[in-house]
C-alpha cells in the first residue's frame, strides 16, 4: 500500500510500532494525560471526545476547549470529536483548528447512551453512505492527521468492511479498530483474527485495539494482526507501566506489597494532578476512584476497596502515602 504523502501527517512521526494511549470517556482527562505524559510518555495521547453542540453560538464549550489544547511537551495531542455532519461536527472542527489543534479523530465506535441511536459514535454504521462526505470535508480542514476510531459494527462484526473504502476514499492517515461490536461493549474478547483481515485488506495504517493488558498479549496481538502499532486503554489504566514493560523498559509486573507501593506512586501523582484542576473533595475524589475502580488485582482488591471508601481527599492521600512507605 502506498502511504508517501500521509507519512508527514501521522502523529507519531517515523517511530516504528507506536504505542497510543486511547482516549476513554471520564478517564483520559487532562490531568491523568499530565502523568501519563511525564511518566511512561506515550508515543500519542488522545482526549476525551469532544461533544459538539449543534445550534449553539459556540459548538465546543469552553471547558472542552481548555481540554483539547492542555498539550504535553513533546508528544501529540489527538482530539476526538462525536457527532456527524448533521449535528455540526465540520463546524466543531474548524473552531477547535482555529484554536491550534492539529490532530482530529472521528469516533465512530462509542457505546453508550444516545450515542448508538443517532448518526455519531457506534451510530455511524447506521447510515454508512454518510461517513465519506464527512470525512471529506474534515480532510480539507485539518492540518495534522486525520484519523478514526471504531468498532467492527453495531450488531455484526463484519459491517466495519461496508465503511472501509470511505476512510480510503477520504485519504485518512490512521485508522484505530477496536474489534468489538458496540453491542458487545466491553464483554466477550476482541477478534483480532478480524484485526488482521483488516489491516490485509485497508489501505491505511491499522492500530490495533482491545484486550492489550500485558506483554504477552502486545506481543501476540502485533504477530497475530500485523498492526502498524498497539493503542492501550483500559490495560495501562490498570497498569500505567504497560507501556515501558512493552517496550522492554520496565520489569515485569510485580505483585504484593511492591505492586501496592507502584499504584500507590502513581495513584498520588494522579491525586496531586487532579487537585489542581478539579474543585472539591467529592469531584477530586470521583475522578480517582473510576481510576482505582479499573485495578483488576485481586491480592489489591481489599486495599482498592478501602481507598474508593475515603470521603475526603485527606483521608485518601493518607492511605497512599502508607502504602508508598
Amino acid at each position: 500500500m502506498v502511504l508517501e504523502g500521509r507519512a508527514s501527517k501521522l502523529p507519531w512521526g517515523s517511530e516504528p510500532n507506536p504505542l497510543l494511549l486511547g482516549p476513554m470517556q471520564g478517564l483520559t482527562n487532562r490531568g491523568l494525560r499530565e502523568v501519563f505524559g511525564t511518566t511512561v510518555r506515550p508515543d500519542v495521547l488522545f482526549t476525551e471526545f469532544v461533544r459538539v453542540r449543534p445550534g449553539a453560538e459556540t459548538p465546543v464549550t469552553n471547558s472542552d476547549f481548555i481540554e483539547a489544547t492542555a498539550t504535553v511537551p513533546g508528544i501529540p495531542l489527538v482530539v476526538q470529536v462525536i457527532g456527524s455532519a448533521d449535528e455540526g461536527v465540520v463546524e466543531a472542527t474548524r473552531d477547535l483548528v482555529s484554536r491550534g489543534v492539529q490532530h482530529i479523530n472521528v469516533n465512530m465506535g462509542c457505546p453508550w447512551g444516545r450515542m448508538t441511536s443517532i448518526l455519531a459514535g457506534g451510530g455511524m454504521f447506521r447510515a454508512p453512505e454518510t461517513v465519506e462526505p464527512m470525512l471529506r470535508e474534515l480532510r480539507e480542514i485539518v492540518p495534522g492527521s486525520l484519523s478514526v476510531k471504531t468498532r467492527s459494527g453495531i450488531d455484526d462484526e463484519r459491517q466495519i468492511f461496508d465503511v472501509m473504502p470511505a476512510f480510503e476514499a477520504a485519504s485518512i492517515d490512521f485508522l484505530v479498530v477496536h474489534s468489538r461490536t458496540v453491542q458487545q461493549k466491553y464483554t466477550g474478547a476482541a477478534n483480532h483474527d478480524l484485526t488482521r483481515e483488516i489491516v490485509e485488506r485497508c489501505g491505511v495504517p491499522v492500530i490495533a485495539n482491545g484486550d492489550v493488558t500485558t506483554v504477552e498479549e502486545a506481543a501476540k496481538v502485533m504477530d497475530q494482526t500485523g498492526a502498524a502499532g498497539l493503542m492501550l486503554g483500559r490495560g495501562a489504566i490498570a497498569d500505567p507501566w504497560l507501556f515501558d514493560r512493552i517496550r522492554g523498559q520496565a520489569p515485569a509486573r510485580p505483585t504484593g506489597v511492591e505492586r501496592r507501593r507502584e499504584l500507590a506512586r502513581h495513584l498520588s501523582l494522579l491525586l496531586d494532578s487532579y487537585e489542581t484542576i478539579f474543585h472539591g473533595d467529592a469531584q477530586i475524589l470521583a475522578k480517582l476512584k473510576s481510576v482505582v475502580a479499573l485495578i483488576p488485582d485481586a491480592d489489591q482488591a481489599r486495599w482498592c476497596k478501602s481507598l474508593k471508601k475515603q470521603k475526603r481527599v485527606q483521608g485518601l492521600r493518607q492511605l497512599l502515602n502508607e502504602a508508598v512507605h
